[in-house]
C-alpha cells in the first residue's frame, strides 16, 4: 500500500488518509436495550466502467483500478472496529470507537477520497466487529501488534485475526442479526462520493455483538 501509515503497494490510497465524520450526521435515537448492537454500513465499489458506486455485502472479485469506499455509523453505545488484513498480511486499523455516547456517521477513507485496487494481484479482507461489551483482548493484541516487529509482528496479526474468527464463533449461538437497506438522511445528496454511498447502506440490529467479514480479491 502507498505512503499512508497503513496503507501499503497493493492497495492504493488516492489521498492521505484520516478518520472523518460526514457532515450532516444524522442523531441516532439510543434509547433500547443495552444489550443490543446497532449500526449502519455501507462498501461502496466504483467500478472502472461504472459513475455509481456497487453494494459490495459479500466476497467479490473485483478488477485493477476499482475504487473503495466505506460507510460506518454506530447508532448505539459500544466498540466498533473495522480492520484490514492485506494481501502483504499486515493488520490496518482504519476504525475503531468504544465509548458511551454514539460517535456520528464516519466515511473511510474521509471525504472525496477514495481507496483504488492497483495492478498487484492479491487479497484484501476486511473485518467489520461490532459489541454491546468492550473487546479487551482484541484491544490488547491490536496494541502489541502496533510495537511489534519483525516475526513477532507477524505473530501477533495472526493473533489479531484469530481472536475476531473467535469472537464470531462465540456469538453463533445468537439470533441472527436484523440486516435492512436504508437510506441515510432520507434525501440523497448529489456531488459526493460519501453521499454515493449512502444509499447503499444496511442498518444492523444484532444481540450483544455483531461480525461481518468481506474478502476481496484482486
Amino acid at each position: 500500500m502507498n505512503s499512508s501509515k497503513w496503507v501499503r503497494v497493493r492497495f492504493v490510497a488516492i489521498a492521505v488518509l484520516a478518520f472523518a465524520v460526514g457532515l450532516g450526521s444524522s442523531v441516532a435515537d439510543t434509547e433500547g436495550a443495552a444489550d443490543t448492537v446497532e449500526l449502519r454500513w455501507a462498501l461502496g465499489a466504483w467500478e472502472t466502467n461504472g459513475e455509481k458506486p456497487s453494494a459490495v455485502t459479500h466476497d467479490r472479485q473485483l478488477d485493477t483500478g476499482t475504487k473503495l469506499k466505506f460507510l460506518v455509523e454506530p447508532l448505539s453505545p459500544g466498540s466498533v472496529y473495522l480492520i484490514l488484513l492485506d494481501s502483504d498480511g499486515e493488520i490496518h486499523v482504519l476504525y475503531r470507537e468504544s465509548t458511551t455516547e454514539v460517535p456520528g456517521r464516519a466515511y473511510v477513507p474521509p471525504g472525496t477520497h477514495r481507496f483504488e485496487l492497483d495492478e498487484h494481484a492479491g487479497r484484501e479482507t476486511f473485518f467489520l466487529v461490532a459489541s454491546v461489551e468492550p473487546l479487551d483482548e482484541l484491544d490488547q493484541l491490536l496494541a502489541r501488534y502496533a510495537r511489534a516487529e519483525g516475526t513477532d509482528k507477524s505473530e501477533v496479526g495472526d493473533a489479531v485475526v484469530a481472536e475476531i474468527r473467535r469472537l464470531h464463533k462465540a456469538h453463533r449461538k445468537f439470533a441472527r442479526p436484523v440486516e435492512k437497506p436504508v437510506m441515510i438522511g432520507g434525501q440523497m445528496r448529489s456531488g459526493s462520493t460519501g453521499s454515493a454511498i449512502d444509499e447503499l447502506a444496511v442498518e444492523i440490529s444484532a444481540e450483544q455483538f455483531y461480525g461481518k467479514t468481506i474478502t476481496i480479491d484482486h
